[in-house]
């Protein structure tokens, strides 16, 4: 418990940034060692939400796909995982609050590097970490 205490304190720090639609917004990519990648694309649909398709590639090709979403709830940004059903966590926003129901932690290191994780009742697991990249 202490460990994700100080894993929330110190990832609320680097939180403190621009809004969160502002640090996910275009195209990320890391790049593996052993050939594959993972790519996220954070791009407005019609609505206005922001919306976040991240992809996996090995060397055969395309292996898996997840989607995104961040929007707006009562004043608070939430980022769901959307498949056959929804999974939302608050976006953390500073040092306070309590990790009920999970957060979200959105950060971005230097404008060109981005890490995007969740702590819930089950750990902390990471969705994404790379570098901008150009969108196609």
């Amino acid at each position: 418990m202490r460990a994700i205490a100080a894993l929330l304190l110190l990832s609320a720090c680097a939180t403190t940034q621009a809004p969160p639609a502002e640090r996910l917004r275009g195209c990320w990519i890391e790049r593996s060692n052993v050939g594959g990648a993972v790519t996220m694309r954070w791009l407005p649909d019609a609505s206005g939400e922001l919306r976040g398709d991240l992809l996996r590639y090995s060397t055969s090709g395309a292996s898996g796909r997840e989607r995104y979403v961040l929007r707006n709830r009562d004043g608070a940004d939430v980022l769901c995982q959307i498949g056959d059903t929804e999974t939302c966590w608050a976006v953390a926003q500073g040092a306070g609050g309590s990790l009920e129901g999970g957060r979200a932690f959105i950060d971005q290191f230097g404008g060109d590097r981005i890490r995007i994780s969740v702590i819930d009742d089950s750990g902390q697991r990471l969705i994404f970490q790379g570098n901008r990249d150009g969108c196609d």
